[in-house]
């Protein structure tokens, strides 16, 4: 559940950097999804105002469902990209426009 919350909050996330990106629809130039009957996955998409996202997941000890990515958008000039990983001890972001603790 924990890791299906974090997804939900990265998945809005994301939405709401590609609508600050343009205010106009972009359209998909690119989509991919594949699920397979062990639980794993893999996605990709590309929009026309070159915002990158791919995602692939598994199962982990077959009850663990564990998440890595990256999300790429080009925001006011500056190139955004965003690496992940979410499995059982929660989200794990990195990236050079994050803050360091």
């Amino acid at each position: 559940m924990k890791v299906f919350m974090i997804t939900l909050f990265f998945s809005a996330l994301s939405c709401t950097i590609c609508q600050s990106l343009d205010e106009t629809r972009a359209g998909i130039t690119r989509q991919f999804f594949d699920i397979n009957p062990d639980g794993s996955y893999v996605y990709a998409f590309q929009t026309e105002n070159q915002i990158f996202a791919e995602e692939q997941g598994y199962l982990k000890e077959g009850k663990y469902q564990v998440k890595e990515g990256q999300y790429v958008s080009n925001l006011d000039g500056q190139i955004i990209r965003l690496v992940y990983t979410a499995d059982e001890n929660g989200f794990h972001p990195q990236g050079a426009h994050l803050p360091v603790g």
